[in-house]
């Protein structure tokens, strides 16, 4: 017990302790605003990794591509909007909430802002407006908002001016509500301001005005004061320090869930289940609209999309929530981890000592996003994170030092019983050293994609490395789990060699076996909407075995290891011939020999460099 607790080992012990100490003290008084960026972005993993459903009470109608491809390159019109809308009211939804902003045109003598004016009519209708620079314009007719005694508005509420629809069309609108939308210093939306103050009335932003038509008509919202929250229905939710309400952006799938186009309402080709008794919210998601926006999601989501996210989260109870009582909580827990880690430091040599560390705040990230899938509170993983790398940092520095000092007293002494480069090899993670060339029989396995350089010229490189990043990933993945080695990238090729540099039992059948997994998974990938859309090329393979000679190449900092030999050039031309025998995979013939079964053999053919060669094929 004397040697546990030596002075030297206390000393990385103490370090800790005081270290957590001041770093739990930050994660409590430290301005919350200090790590404002980096924090919203882990609470947008958060909330991203715990799936959400769609809400079948909410429809979007989206006035896409379909619906302007009839106008033959013509602008979307007022009569267009006003036919749309008569047919939406027509199959009577329970509310419809316009994100768009009908405020020009008002003098128009056609019978399209007739025909719309009457269509808003003819359905419990939310006409949506932005801010403006013009003070001094009513925002329209408003729903009702109770405030609790002593509530008072936040600050942020209250709006100078608006851009409103025009009148003929208010008249006949049962709410005017804000569609505006902002965002935060990295211009991603995370939070809508649930009410504007237009000349003393209270506009429910367009998602909690359309369920307030369609749901609420008795039991209008409430604002509570202690703590500062939006009572809706039988859900409260908190605000946040501006006044406003978190939402969960949607991803792609959900999206597309609820959502029609214009062209099928037009075309009478929608369902009259699928419109009556919905939220229906009505917009677009073309640029030419304006109202793309980053969130969580996705770098561009459609406005009207946000406004269907917040609806859902009002109707379901599900919205982020972070309260500023969990700071504490989360001092505390930073304070309990980095004590363990400290005590750890007594135990563990410091990779252990950085396993564990790394361990706990997997566990805390872990942690915080169970927390969020049961309750919807947003904890802090972000910080504590932070604080628990610190502290990491410090005790395993500490402990590094004190087992260096012991290795250098190890070096010196064994130093005198046997060779330096004996004791430093035993020290130094042998592993490392240098590995001279091992000649050893390998399988090698060379992949390609047909056609990438036409593919490159067609795409923009985002989307480009975006594809290449699923398809190294699997492709990669599905050859270590197989016991191959990745020798390296280039380009968009792989190369792969099996029974390297540890051994590997019947690795030609294994080789092979696996050269027909990675046909099938890149079909599959190419089956995937976004690799279909770009037309991506089929993958080509050869394989082959031999001797190689295996080792580190290189001189100074930069060593590759890497395989020589004419199985694994072959392999490389076999994959290139695949385009002339119009072959997705072609096996030399050596590796055929070895693994005859489900193989054919397509005869003698002409490899260059090579001359003729038996090769087969995968059935």
């Amino acid at each position: 017990m004397r040697g546990f607790w030596a002075e030297k080992t206390l000393k990385p012990i103490r370090f800790g302790v005081w270290t957590t100490v001041v770093v739990a003290l930050g994660v409590f008084f430290v301005p919350q605003s200090l790590l404002e960026g980096p924090r919203e972005l882990y609470f947008d993993a958060v909330t991203q990794a715990v799936r959400i459903t769609a809400d079948e009470r909410i429809l979007v109608i989206d006035i896409d591509r379909s619906a302007l491809a009839p106008l033959n390159g013509k602008p979307w019109t007022r009569a267009e909007t006003a036919r749309l809308a008569t047919a939406i009211a027509a199959q009577k939804p329970a509310a419809v909430a316009f994100d768009l902003v009908f405020s020009a045109d008002c003098g128009s003598s056609g019978n399209a802002n007739a025909d719309l004016a009457k269509a808003v009519g003819s359905a419990p209708t939310a006409l949506g407006f932005l801010v403006s620079d013009r003070p001094g314009i009513g925002g329209g007719p408003s729903l009702p908002l109770v405030a609790a005694r002593g509530a008072a508005l936040p600050a942020g509420w209250f709006v100078d001016g608006v851009e409103v629809a025009c009148p003929a069309f208010l008249e006949q609108a049962r709410a005017s509500a804000g569609t505006f939308l902002i965002g935060d210093g990295d211009a991603r939306v995370r939070r809508v301001q649930p009410y504007a103050i237009v000349g003393g009335s209270a506009h429910a932003t367009l998602a909690l005005a359309a369920i307030q038509l369609a749901m609420l008509k008795a039991m209008p919202p409430i604002l509570e004061e202690k703590p500062p929250r939006l009572r809706v229905g039988a859900s409260a939710f908190d605000l946040t320090e501006d006044g406003n309400l978190r939402f969960i952006a949607s991803k792609h799938d959900i999206q597309s869930a609820r959502t029609v186009s214009a062209a099928d309402v037009l075309g009478g080709t929608v369902a009259a289940g699928r419109i009556s008794g919905r939220i229906v919210f009505v917009g677009s998601s073309l640029p030419s609209f304006g109202g793309l926006r980053a969130t969580a999601s996705m770098p561009l989501e459609p406005s009207l999309h946000i406004h269907a996210d917040l609806a859902r989260g009002l109707l379901t109870g599900q919205m982020p929530q972070r309260a500023s009582w969990t700071v504490r909580y989360e001092a505390l827990y930073v304070l309990l981890a980095g004590v363990l880690l400290s005590l750890a430091a007594a135990r563990l040599r410091p990779v252990g000592l950085a396993a564990a560390g790394f361990a706990i705040i997997g566990v805390t990230c872990a942690l915080t996003i169970a927390v969020y899938a049961a309750s919807g509170l947003l904890l802090d993983g972000f910080s504590t994170s932070l604080a628990l790398a610190a502290i990491l940092t410090v005790v395993t520095t500490s402990q590094y030092s004190r087992v260096r000092e012991a290795e250098r007293r190890a070096r010196a002494r064994f130093g005198q019983y046997l060779p330096k480069s004996v004791v430093d090899r035993y020290l130094d993670a042998p592993e490392t050293a240098r590995m001279a060339g091992e000649a050893r029989e390998v399988t090698a396995l060379f992949t390609d994609i047909e056609g990438f350089s036409a593919l490159a010229r067609r795409i923009d490189p985002k989307t480009l490395v975006g594809l290449l990043d699923t398809y190294f990933s699997e492709v990669n993945g599905l050859i270590e789990q197989r016991g191959g080695m990745i020798d390296k990238v280039v380009g968009d090729a792989v190369h792969a060699l099996f029974n390297a540099p540890e051994d590997l039992e019947n690795h030609v059948d294994i080789a092979i076996a696996c050269a027909g997994e990675i046909r099938a998974l890149t079909e599959e990938m190419r089956s995937r909407p976004a690799f279909l859309a770009v037309e991506f090329g089929r993958t080509r393979i050869g394989v082959e075995t031999g001797p190689a000679i295996l080792g580190e190449v290189g001189i100074g900092g930069k060593l590759d290891y890497t395989a020589h030999g004419e199985a694994v050039n072959l392999a490389a031309r076999l994959q290139e011939a695949n385009k002339r025998h119009q072959t997705a995979i072609l096996i030399g013939p050596q590796a055929g020999a070895r693994s005859p079964t489900g193989l054919r053999g397509i005869g003698m053919h002409e490899i260059r460099d090579y001359g003729l060669l038996a090769l087969y094929t995968l059935d």
